[in-house]
């Protein structure tokens, strides 16, 4: 009977660090990126002897000030493992309840998604018992002085995990498989009612989200797969000839997937709610219902916040030049669906 105790909970503890592992995929790869940094300075320590595992986030904020660049806040907890510091497949390291958690805290520069040197990375990691109310002002105090000297906004001013999120990141560790696989599947079912918007659309309009899907792929600062979301305006008027000129304004939402996931694939890719919608729009001439090269097609896609009044008016007065010049009727005082 206590052999059989001791399996239980030796079982049992397997898969609660296989939980706690799973969250850490499940963090946007820049927190993992800041993370690993804190679990590599962690390492560097002489007293350290065990190896740690991301546990669950406390708060995290991030703010995109333009230009592929973003500035990332991450207040997190580590674990002790039973496993020596230094293991390189730690996939199998139980937890160790006999140590405190340690409380860390990091705040960094990304470009283009990767961590810079400049201005340098904040670590701060502590025993989560000898964290004082001081420490905790000098991080937030550092970490907004960091934004605050490269011309962002205040970084503590962004979104900090919900009690919704915490419940959800605290069940995610006590439930079973079970559960898990219950919400995978509801995730899959919602990726793919996602998709039906894109299939309900016109041939001819899908053309022009694939134009933008194919430039937006192509930019370097991209790094994951997109798919359409929803039309947000829509116009057409017919010159003769078989000759079209199309206005399209949609969103594409950001997925889990990586960027390059073929398009059979990216049915099984689940948004991601922690990126902003990319807004689009694009115009173009086609003939006998194919995108004509000759008249070169307009695409513009940036983040919705970003997104200026002035930008909507650049789009709208290029449009209309486009197929005026070609001798249409004014292209955006046509029907709307």
């Amino acid at each position: 009977m206590a052999a059989f105790s001791l399996w239980l909970c030796s079982l049992w503890a397997l898969i609660f660090s296989l939980n706690a592992h799973q969250a850490y995929e499940e963090l946007a790869d820049t927190y993992r990126k800041g993370v690993d940094l804190a679990l590599e300075k962690l390492s560097s320590h002489p007293t350290i002897q065990h190896h740690f595992h991301f546990f669950k986030s406390v708060t995290q904020s991030d703010i995109e000030p333009g230009f592929d660049v973003s500035f990332v806040y991450h207040n997190f907890y580590l674990k002790a493992t039973k496993c020596p510091k230094g293991t390189v497949d730690s996939s199998g390291c139980q937890f160790r309840n006999d140590r405190p958690l340690i409380d860390c805290a990091v705040c960094y520069k990304t470009f283009r998604g990767n961590i810079e040197e400049a201005p340098l990375p904040y670590v701060h990691c502590v025993h989560r018992p000898a964290l004082t109310e001081e420490m905790k002002a000098a991080r937030v105090e550092h970490c907004n002085t960091l934004a605050y000297s490269n011309g962002a906004p205040t970084l503590l001013a962004g979104r900090a995990l919900t009690p919704r999120a915490k419940l959800l990141s605290y069940s995610r560790r006590k439930m079973a498989a079970g559960l898990l696989f219950l919400l995978c599947s509801a995730a899959l079912l919602y990726s793919a009612a996602a998709q039906e918007p894109y299939n309900e659309l016109p041939a001819i309009q899908k053309k022009g989200v694939d134009l933008a899907l194919e430039q937006l792929t192509s930019h370097p600062g991209v790094q994951h797969h997109f798919r359409f979301w929803k039309s947000l305006d829509k116009s057409e008027i017919e010159g003769g000839f078989k000759v079209k000129y199309l206005y399209h304004h949609f969103s594409l939402k950001p997925t889990r997937c990586a960027k390059g996931t073929a398009a059979s694939s990216g049915l099984r890719c689940q948004p991601r709610n922690d990126r902003p919608l990319m807004d689009c729009a694009v115009c173009y001439k086609t003939l006998s219902d194919e995108i004509d090269p000759s008249t070169s097609p307009y695409v513009h896609c940036i983040q919705r916040p970003r997104l200026t009044q002035e930008m909507r008016t650049t789009r709208l007065e290029h449009c209309r030049k486009m197929s005026y010049n070609s001798g249409a009727p004014t292209l955006l005082a046509s029907s709307t669906g």
